[in-house]
């Protein structure tokens, strides 16, 4: 499997499982997860908000006890939720998400969101209209939290999630230990180019989630689903290959890290079909312009009076608002 070397040295498999499947019924991404490492996968991302950390802890505990997998052979994901950031609560937080999973480290912690939420007043605290309650942390200071788990040894590197290329530049800028990781939206019809390229140049390691668009979230502007996009298909064809593989290819090639989620056998097996194929320059060139710049993930609120808002407007730390990525220049 192909692997991404971190700017710490560490490798991490270029290829994962996301697990956040929010129709969960009850195992099903539990076993999805024990299914995938016995198909081969050994990147698994996970996070405390999507609830299902203790189902994750399971499907470890029964990965391990069967003695093929090793802890060491897998590369395991967190995030820390917005209600931890002020830097005296990460180190708990992190703690009791590895209890959960049944794990003594993580190989990689990441702040979901640059956006924080006051504590204690459950995962989405709002007020009387049904706003989010913003605390208004500043993200160095989550930062300091996060660098001093390094230390502890209760993650081998630490990252970010959903920041903007300004916000990173202020943590770069003041940090002890750099961010080694950016995970964002990422797909064909939103590329994030230019984060791609920031990335690239301050030797961060960018990751894609949302690899085919998240047709089933109802946040953002309903659309076809990528994977009946012609051109895609036409290039699938060209390689007899699945249009969600040219999706992942076109990923790799890009290096870009992906983490498609499946509860799905014969999907989980057919996504590890990256390997031993390339998409040509022109192919990728092609799937580069159906980039049309319309987020996806943009999560949203019901207010008590049936208004839909985005839930982090108004926040200092919102990374989408007020804010647009500035492409540079490719070395």
């Amino acid at each position: 499997m192909s692997m991404l070397t971190l700017s710490n040295g560490l490798k991490m498999p270029a290829l994962g499982l996301g697990t956040w499947h929010h129709g969960d019924t009850g195992n099903q991404m539990r076993d999805a997860v024990v299914e995938a490492v016995d198909l081969g996968y050994r990147h698994i991302d996970c996070a405390y908000i999507y609830l299902n950390e203790k189902k994750m802890g399971e499907a470890f505990s029964t990965i391990f006890e069967k003695g093929d997998v090793k802890r060491e052979d897998l590369w395991i994901t967190s995030k820390l939720w917005g209600t931890e950031h002020a830097e005296d609560r990460v180190e708990a937080a992190c703690r009791a998400s590895l209890s959960d999973l049944g794990l003594e480290y993580f190989d990689l912690y990441l702040i979901h969101w640059p956006t924080g939420f006051i504590p204690d007043n459950g995962n989405l605290p709002k007020d009387d209209a049904g706003r989010l309650r913003f605390s208004g942390v500043s993200i160095l200071e989550t930062w300091r939290g996060m660098e001093k788990l390094v230390d502890l040894g209760l993650t081998k590197a630490i990252g970010l999630s959903n920041f903007n290329s300004k916000q990173i530049r202020s943590i770069i800028d003041t940090c002890r230990i750099r961010p080694a990781v950016l995970q964002i939206e990422s797909n064909p019809r939103f590329n994030n180019e230019a984060l791609r390229r920031f990335c690239k140049k301050n030797e961060i390691i960018m990751v894609g989630y949302s690899p085919f668009g998240s047709p089933d979230l109802p946040w953002g502007e309903k659309m076809p689903h990528i994977l009946e996009d012609s051109t895609l298909l036409r290039i699938a064809k060209e390689h007899n290959q699945s249009t969600a593989l040219v999706c992942l290819k076109w990923q790799l090639q890009r290096g870009v890290g992906v983490i498609p989620k499946s509860i799905i056998t014969e999907e989980l097996a057919s996504n590890l079909k990256v390997e031993d194929w390339e998409l040509t320059p022109d192919q990728c060139k092609e799937i580069d312009g159906l980039n049309t710049g319309k987020r996806k993930i943009v999560p949203i609120v019901k207010l008590k009076d049936g208004t839909i808002e985005l839930r982090d407007k108004g926040d200092i730390n919102n990374p989408f608002e007020n804010f647009e990525e500035p492409m540079e220049d490719e070395d």
